[in-house]
């Protein structure tokens, strides 16, 4: 009897630690996601008719130069929603920090928080797919002392007594709204071929 009872307790408290590890696991600070991407179809040459045949070749992957190129475009191309800086290219991987500015909706907020939130953004490229990564998502306040840090955090680096857990919350809010933002153009550039001029006036 006594040792059914230790059974039962040892599996109860391995059933635990197992449930805790896995929770350790989905509890990654990043926001993370592979994307297939096919190569562009081949442009053949008009008959004698002057019509362009389609592209009978059957599809296949993107080649990695082509992801990374375009990867590097998009860390170098400029935006009018906010500021990339820090770019960086190592071997299939491109990287920058990208700045927002974030300044409180309401008139006179509780904290003296307006700032900037960043966000890490890398691309990495394989054969016909490539793989982005968010992290590091943070807020930075002018004023360092009421700056919330980490927005993966319940509470704010500053202390929820000098910024009271709604609007941490509002900030947290926009911080993951800015980084939907990003991901959205991050993909949208990764359709365009790296051989499209980067910065150029929209008309």
């Amino acid at each position: 009897m006594k040792l059914t009872k230790l059974f039962c307790a040892f599996m109860f408290l391995a059933s635990i630690s197992r449930l805790s590890a896995q929770e350790a696991k989905t509890d990654e600070k990043k926001i993370q996601e592979v994307v297939s991407i096919m190569a562009d179809p081949i442009s053949m040459p008009p008959d004698a008719e002057g019509n362009v045949p389609a592209d009978t070749n059957p599809p296949k992957g993107m080649a990695v130069s082509e992801i990374l190129k375009r990867a590097v475009n998009f860390v170098k191309t400029e935006s009018k929603k906010y500021t990339k800086g820090n770019g960086v290219t190592t071997g299939s991987k491109a990287e920058c920090v990208i700045s927002f500015p974030y300044k409180p909706k309401e008139l006179n907020p509780s904290a003296d928080v307006q700032g900037s939130i960043s966000i890490h953004v890398s691309i990495e490229a394989k054969e016909g797919k490539y793989r982005y990564t968010i992290s590091k998502i943070s807020h930075n306040a002018k004023i360092a002392d009421y700056s919330g840090g980490d927005v993966y955090s319940e509470v704010p680096k500053c202390g929820s007594m000098k910024m009271p857990p709604d609007l941490w919350k509002r900030i947290r809010s926009e911080a993951f709204k800015q980084s939907s933002i990003v991901v959205a153009d991050l993909k949208e550039a990764m359709l365009v071929s790296s051989t499209t001029p980067v910065n150029t006036d929209e008309w």
